[in-house]
Order: structure tokens, then C-alpha cells, then sequence
């Protein structure tokens, strides 16, 4: 059986059943690069530790830990279900990526200055609203709300009632929860600014998620942020837990992450958690004294 029919026929109605499309995108592009790198469609029989761990290690010399990771992690999770329902006959014994642990980086007090800065002075039209006002709304709604960009793409018209704004659980990561949020006066005057079309959501995009990211991409070079991965838009999100906590607020809880430890490890900027706090170097003996 090839491995894309085995997922649309029986992995996602049985794991992936009103789930995030998300997570079936991401499996449909671990078979492709998989198939690729077989340079036939692959099937259920290539399911073997050292035809997948050869694979993965060819990967690594093109992508990065976190991709080899992740496509390692879809065909895993394939893998074990076909074993489970005796479709194949061993399980998989193919080692994790040792993934590297990153410092989380969200945006200064500053820096977030220079992205609302350079989103005011982005140029054109986003349908009949000018680009400076989505832009704008969007990095207001995310920063407050700490949703993610996913999610704000989505969110019905109906859904604000200013100063309140619902993101309907199917919009959000998990489908379960709905969240509600009373935004500021400016944020709620940049969101009905960025409103005023006929689109099917509140924050319209109606060309390519690609074209969304080239124009933010802009707009953080723009603003001196460059346009690496850690500035795209979950570093919005990043920001709203660093920020909250380093006021002494709950981020975990906010976020609606499982645990300290997820937010924690992924997501405060320790630049911002600790801005107020002693240094450790000003709690340890001065070794070097000024000289005259």
C-alpha cells in the first residue's frame, strides 16, 4: 500500500479526525520528500530502520534538525500505526534528532516600537484595506492576545464586538477551547480600520500564506529585525509571554500551554524576563577592581 493512501484512508480518520489540517500538511510532506528521495512513491515496505534512518541522515545535509525532526516524527507515527493494525511487521527503532536547545528570542520594548514603526509605513492595499492598517491590527491582536498568526487569519467578522474579540476554538491550535479578549482602545481602532471589507474574516488576507510572509518579511528588515526565522510571526506570540511574565504575570496559563516547562523552554526571552531582576555577575564577588 503506498504510504499517502494509507494516510488519507486510515491514519488521519482514526488520529487525525477534526484535527488541525496543519498536521495532515505536514505528514503529506514528510511521503513526498520521502518518496523523492526513493525516487519511487513510497509504500508501506519501505517502512525499514535503516532504509529511514539513511534518509533522515541525507535530510540533514539539507534542512535543519528541527525539519529532519519533524519528518521523522510523521513517518514514525505512520509507521506505528500500520504495525499496530499488522500492516507491517516490526515497529520503529529509529533514533530521535538531538535537537539543540535554543534561547527563546522575542522583541524588546524597543524592538516592538520598530516592527509598529515599520508596519505603519508599509505601502499598497491588502484587498480595499491599506496594508498599513492590516498590519498594524496584526501585530496589535497578536501581541495582546498572544494568539497565533493561524488563528487570527481565521477568526469569523462576527466574532468582535468591540472591545471584545472571541477566537472560536476551531480557529485555534487543538480546535477545543475558545478564547475571549478585551483589547485597548487603540488596538480595537486599528482592528475596525483593518475591517472594513467584505472578506469571510476579520483580518482578511486573500492572497498566499507566501505572500503574507514575503510582505512581513518587508516590514522586519525595515525595522532592523532582519528576516530570519525567530522574527516571523510566532515571535509576536514570544513576546506577549516574556513581556507578561517579566511583569509578574501567568504566560503558561495565558498561552493555554501544559506545562511551565513548554513556555518556559520556548518561549521567554530571558532579555525581558530578567531585565529587572540582579545580575548574576552582581551577586558574585568583583574579581577585577577599577584601576586608577
Amino acid at each position: 500500500m503506498l504510504l499517502v493512501t494509507f494516510l488519507t484512508t486510515v491514519y488521519v480518520p482514526l488520529r487525525l479526525r477534526g484535527r488541525s489540517q496543519e498536521s495532515v500538511r505536514l505528514l503529506h510532506h514528510a511521503i513526498r520528500r520521502f518518496s523523492r528521495w526513493l525516487r519511487h512513491d513510497a509504500t508501506l515496505e519501505d517502512l525499514d530502520d535503516l532504509v529511514v534512518a539513511q534518509f533522515l541522515l541525507a535530510r540533514s545535509a539539507e534542512v535543519s534538525p528541527n525539519s529532519v525532526a519533524r519528518e521523522r516524527s510523521g513517518l514514525v507515527a505512520l509507521w506505528n500505526l500500520a504495525q499496530a493494525r499488522g500492516l507491517v511487521r516490526l515497529r520503529p527503532c529509529v533514533q530521535a534528532e538531538l535537537l539543540p536547545e535554543k534561547t527563546p528570542r522575542a522583541l524588546t520594548a524597543e524592538e516592538l516600537d520598530a516592527l509598529v514603526a515599520s508596519a505603519a509605513a508599509a505601502q499598497g492595499w491588502i484587498g480595499p484595506v491599506r496594508a498599513s492598517s492590516f498590519f498594524l491590527a496584526l501585530i496589535g491582536v497578536g501581541f495582546y492576545t498572544g494568539e497565533r498568526i493561524t488563528a487570527m487569519l481565521t477568526i469569523p467578522r462576527e466574532c468582535w464586538r468591540r472591545p471584545w474579540l472571541t477566537v472560536p476554538a476551531v480557529s485555534r491550535k487543538g480546535g477545543r477551547q475558545e478564547r475571549i479578549y478585551e483589547l485597548p482602545d487603540d488596538v480595537a481602532d486599528l482592528l475596525d480600520a483593518a475591517s472594513k471589507h467584505e472578506g469571510p474574516h476579520l483580518l482578511w488576507f486573500p492572497s498566499s500564506d507566501t505572500a503574507l510572509r514575503k510582505r512581513w518579511k518587508v516590514i522586519t528588515r525595515r525595522a532592523g529585525l532582519g528576516d530570519a526565522r525567530d522574527v516571523q510571526f510566532h515571535v509576536l506570540r514570544k513576546s506577549t509571554a516574556s513581556h507578561l511574565a517579566a511583569a509578574g504575570g501567568d504566560a503558561t496559563t495565558y498561552l493555554g500551554h501544559s506545562s511551565d516547562r513548554v513556555t518556559r523552554k520556548s518561549y521567554l526571552d530571558p532579555r525581558i524576563t530578567t531585565a529587572n531582576k540582579p545580575k548574576i555577575w552582581q551577586m558574585l564577588p568583583h574579581l577585577f577592581p577599577k584601576r586608577a
